[in-house]
């Protein structure tokens, strides 16, 4: 049986968390990833709301396996950045840990044209990944098309120039696909593999300039999940739908489900094939 444990975004799902949960619950995903509830994005909205989603995981009984505040999307010169890191990470770290995990993802920091990684990039995401470790959580850099750390590779050269206790790789190879990878899996994967904390799970179609269901992108997705079986990764497998539009000769899975729901079932069928559930 493979160590990973299948996890998938709540607002991909639906961005109603009662019906995003009970789906979840429905479908036997045990975990979620909290990324956006109602009030804005996690954790930058009111204690009343996150009591409350805690309130529905437990009655659920839905773990979440991480969370994933969008935080460091920001230029490095962004004056938002000190209060984010003084104020805001912490409360992410805080409120992390009370849903039961220690998995905080963030992004490198808007590239700005520059021919090489910022030192002042370094620098931040060193002191990231402390003030997350000083709060008891990881810290997993996610490769962002629009941010330092676009690909896998250059993510993992990131992470490797900060040499940081506590920061990972949040391993997303559609995000890659979509920064121009050629071949995330399986010649980036096999350079950054040792790195790889968290996983991402999406595909993109480079001739359409869209996301698109697992199966159908030009990410090799069951080689992949292949691959972090047999490489022991024990880690989360985040499902992060991203896309409405399902293929015309797909049949309807369930008519109660709107395109977003029946994507990411549809997305969930096809990733515990692949891992033999």
């Amino acid at each position: 049986m493979s160590p990973v444990h299948l996890s998938i975004f709540s607002d991909e799902i639906n961005p109603d968390p009662v019906r995003a949960l009970h789906l979840a619950a429905a479908w036997g995903i045990p975990s979620v990833e909290v990324r956006s509830l109602p009030g804005g994005r996690f954790p930058q909205v009111d204690d009343a709301e996150l009591v409350c989603f805690e309130r529905l995981l437990a009655e659920h009984g839905v773990a979440v396996s991480g969370v994933s505040p969008g935080f460091f999307k920001e230029g490095i010169d962004d004056p938002a950045v000190p209060r984010l890191l003084r104020e805001a990470l912490p409360r992410a770290c805080e409120w992390a840990r009370r849903l039961g995990t220690d998995r905080v993802s963030c992004f490198g920091f808007r590239r700005d044209g520059s021919a090489e990684v910022p030192a002042a990039v370094i620098d931040r995401l060193g002191e990231m990944a402390a003030i997350t470790v000083a709060h008891g959580c990881r810290l997993s850099l996610e490769n962002e098309a629009v941010c330092w750390g676009d690909t896998g590779l250059e993510a993992a050269a990131i992470i490797r120039r900060v040499g940081a206790p506590g920061l990972g790789l949040l391993w997303d190879p559609g995000n890659s696909a979509r920064a121009g990878s050629r071949c995330p899996y399986p010649d980036e994967y096999l350079a950054v593999r040792d790195l790889v904390t968290h996983v991402h799970v999406k595909n993109y179609d480079p001739a359409a300039n869209a996301w698109s269901l697992i199966e159908r992108g030009m990410i090799d997705w069951p080689g992949q999940l292949r691959a972090l079986v047999e490489d022991g990764y024990d880690g989360a497998l985040v499902i992060e739908t991203h896309t409405r539009i399902s293929p015309d000769e797909f049949e309807v899975i369930d008519g109660d489900l709107d395109g977003l729901e029946a994507n990411s079932r549809r997305n969930l069928d096809f990733v515990r094939a692949h891992l033999g559930e």
